[in-house]
């Protein structure tokens, strides 16, 4: 048996997605698989067993795959932050923060790292399906390409490259991508995967022709344009999300800051049917019933920035008026009374007033909180259920009255919670996740929410479905050696 590498045209073509498809239908056919993405760089991320960070998108391929999400299925993670740098993981832990030029002298440590990793999962598994990272023909930066071009390489994958036909120009950057490739890379280059194609597939015919005379490669496949209701990788994703509520159902706005992070939080409660969802940059002209602040890789400057585009006062006067706030992680400290970063940890040291609904300050350490957790619900006012989720997060808050934790976990308090119920805060990632949170949670509004099927199960059967359909089998267990 081989291993496959999923190369895109670009970010955003589908190549995370198409990814958990192959692994997900290669597991149920029995193949012992695993993900593998040598270096990533988005500010969703996950929590592993062993308190290591990887990428989401890894996780959710790693479920695909029937197996426990580990460090070395992405052992290097960079997660941007303002000013142009990025904080770096390599096999679990932080290494520092980088700005882009000094990547440039990491290089042979940074593949070292990715080459062990890789290692490691092909002695456990037979096969590893790896995803690329934006283009592979990026011609200034192809020579340290980790993702793309140096592991896949090193474990002589097959490759498979991915285009967006929804977004237009498909026939020239899937060509124009098989030209720019290296010959030692074309010469592995086994097919072409056709994403996102709306309406009658059967009309593209001639255009599948002329492709495949072009590129002397097969189209694969072609996928429809659909939504499997999991998670993207990355914050390109946001811009196709709805900003305004449906007509009917519970109005829930998610504050969508500069420096969004872990958005993954709120996947369950989107896919609940009396629920509308709105993602927005500036306030709306109606109060919401429920409105979240999502965790953050640049607390202060989105706090900063909640001032400056009239969210904070929205916010206070939608507090007063009934609306239900939610902070988790970074949302949670900007809902305190002030986040003190005496040792510039998120850039130059700076202080910000918080929007004092919660009696908490925060003060930013460089100690990173990196684990997994199991929690009970303490709040009175909400169902003593249990919950499972992870904390991502610098930082640590000292609450200022009596204490009103939200959650308690291991022996120790997590959040707060206002004594009419109404302002909740937490670290706890993936809260949200859970059926019985969801529940009592929206019980308050008299939704019977939390009773589906767990939504990424149900989208990666969705998603295998449509692979086995529109791709099949055999033509991925020729892709594999099998």
């Amino acid at each position: 048996m081989g291993h496959a590498a999923i190369l895109g045209t670009s970010s955003h073509v589908g190549k995370s997605i198409v990814t958990a498809g192959i692994i997900r239908v290669l597991a149920q056919e029995g193949v012992r698989v695993a993900p593998f993405k040598a270096q990533n760089m988005a500010l969703n991320a996950f929590v592993t067993l062993d308190g290591g960070e990887i990428g989401y998108a890894q996780a959710l391929q790693a479920w695909a795959a029937g197996v426990e999400p580990t460090v070395d299925m992405n052992p290097i993670l960079l997660k941007p932050e303002p000013g142009h740098r990025s904080q770096v993981i390599v096999h679990g832990k932080v290494q520092g923060t980088a700005h882009a030029a000094s990547f440039r002298g990491r290089r042979v440590w940074l593949r070292e790292a990715a080459i062990e990793s890789f290692e490691r999962l092909q002695r456990a598994y037979d096969v590893l399906v790896m995803e690329g990272a934006g283009s592979p023909v990026e011609l200034n930066l192809m020579e340290g390409d980790l993702s793309n071009l140096l592991l896949p390489r090193h474990a002589k994958a097959a490759l498979v490259l991915v285009g967006d036909i929804d977004r237009g120009g498909v026939f020239a950057s899937l060509y124009g991508t098989v030209q720019l490739l290296p010959a030692e890379d074309r010469a592995r280059l086994k097919g072409l995967i056709v994403n996102k194609f709306r309406g009658d597939v059967s009309l593209f015919e001639e255009g599948l022709g002329i492709l495949e005379s072009l590129c002397q490669v097969p189209v694969l496949g072609v996928l429809p344009f659909l939504s499997f209701g999991l998670p993207d990788e990355d914050s390109v994703s946001l811009e196709g999300k709805p900003d305004s509520w449906a007509s009917k159902g519970l109005r829930a706005s998610v504050v969508v800051l500069p420096h969004i992070s872990n958005f993954t939080d709120l996947l369950a409660l989107e896919a609940e049917p009396e629920v509308s969802l709105a993602w927005q940059r500036t306030p709306p002209r109606e109060r919401p019933d429920l409105l979240i602040i999502p965790g953050s890789k640049g607390t202060l400057f989105d706090l900063a920035w909640l001032f400056e585009s009239g969210w904070a006062d929205a916010i206070r006067r939608w507090r007063d008026e009934g609306t239900t706030i939610i902070g988790i992680c970074g949302g949670m400290q900007m809902l305190g009374q002030r986040v003190d970063d005496p040792e510039g940890v998120e850039g130059d040291p700076d202080s910000h007033p918080g929007l004092g609904l919660i009696p908490a300050i925060t003060r930013m350490n460089r100690g990173k909180r990196v684990k997994r957790r199991k929690a009970q619900v303490v709040a009175s006012e909400l169902e003593p259920v249990g919950v499972e989720g992870y904390e991502i997060h610098n930082g640590d808050t000292v609450f200022l009255d009596t204490p009103r934790p939200l959650l308690t976990f291991d022996g120790d308090d997590d959040g707060w919670i206002s004594p009419d119920g109404k302002v909740l805060g937490t670290y706890l990632h993936g809260m949200l996740d859970e059926g019985a949170f969801r529940r009592t949670l929206l019980a308050r509004w008299g939704i019977d929410a939390g009773r589906g099927d767990n939504p990424i199960e149900a989208g990666l059967t969705k998603l295998e479905g449509v692979i086995r359909e529109h791709v099949g089998v055999e033509t991925l267990f020729r892709l594999v050696g099998i």
